[in-house]
């Protein structure tokens, strides 16, 4: 691919649909807000408990890699409901797994937040 002969309004274009789609996830999907205000949350008191960078770079980290694995739960969801909208049992399986990925990664986030705090409180 030539990127020399891509539009400048291309990638103006790819950046509002990625915004989009993040304004769709946090509009409809619970979990997500609660994700996003739990982040917010921390990260506020990583930053008022004078937390060392590099701690708030991997908070940042883990609080990105959940958001993702949120996104692509609502993804795939969506996919299924319209492809499946009966709900066939292999559909079930496939939704159970990712919010199953959802939550393990929340609870690394937690772990990860966890040691930190202790850490930095000790």
């Amino acid at each position: 691919m030539n990127f020399a002969n891509k539009k400048p309004n291309h990638l103006f274009k790819s950046f509002t649909y990625a915004w989009k789609g993040i304004k769709h996830v946090f509009k409809n999907e619970r979990n997500f807000r609660i994700h996003i205000i739990i982040s917010v949350l921390v990260l506020f008191f990583a930053v008022y408990f004078r937390i060392e960078a590099i701690e708030i770079a991997i908070l940042i980290i883990s609080i990105s890699m959940v958001l993702v694995a949120e996104m692509i739960n609502s993804a795939i969801e969506y996919t299924w409901d319209k492809l499946e909208p009966n709900h066939h049992p292999v559909v079930g399986v496939i939704k159970d797994t990712m919010a199953g990925s959802v939550l393990l990664t929340s609870f690394a986030a937690v772990v990860v937040g966890l040691i930190i705090i202790f850490r930095n409180l000790i």
